[in-house]
């Protein structure tokens, strides 16, 4: 739909009144965009704070991603909204604890001995040579942010990180909201 508004836009006569009709159409039209996409942050963020005390996310920096390669995507799906204002109100909102941890090198360490190595983008597994850990690459960077943030908080990880499974990792975002 916003393509074929846009489409007939660039046929009108700038500055005319069909011109500054379509122009209004395409705002509302961003407009509604914008809310439905917000509506859906609010509805993740809530399901987020009902399936967890502690919520803990890398802190990126969402400017350099929006001129890199995934630039049109997060833009597109609004992700440093989500991040930096909706998932901290909704927190402060409920009572639940928000914080931001370092984003650095948290795919190469070690969730079990905290050891570092280097792997490439396409190695999809984390295999530990120290303590012979083994897991999804993405899992584990999960369970390197959870030990980041505990630690920040000043618990340790050993008394909270009883259960192997981090609430909302196995999941889809779209697990999340009800059908």
């Amino acid at each position: 739909e916003l393509k074929l508004l846009q489409r007939r836009l660039k046929k009108k006569t700038i500055r005319s009144n069909n011109w500054f009709k379509y122009q209004n159409k395409i705002a509302k039209l961003h407009e509604k965009i914008a809310n439905t996409r917000r509506d859906w942050h609010f509805k993740v963020a809530h399901q987020l704070c009902n399936l967890a005390d502690n919520i803990f996310v890398e802190d990126i920096n969402f400017n350099s991603w929006s001129r890199g390669i995934i630039r049109k995507q997060s833009l597109d799906s609004g992700i440093g909204q989500f991040i930096n204002e909706i998932l901290p109100f909704v927190c402060w909102k409920r009572g639940k604890y928000y914080a931001k941890v370092d984003k650095n090198h948290t795919s190469q360490e070690c969730p079990g001995c905290g050891q570092r190595q280097k792997k490439k983008l396409s190695e999809r597994s984390h295999n530990c040579s120290s303590c012979g850990y083994q897991i999804n690459r993405d899992i584990a960077a999960a369970k390197v942010i959870r030990n980041r943030g505990l630690i920040a908080v000043g618990h340790t990880v050993n008394q909270n990180a009883c259960g192997d499974v981090l609430a909302g990792v196995q999941l889809s975002l779209f697990d999340l909201l009800p059908s």
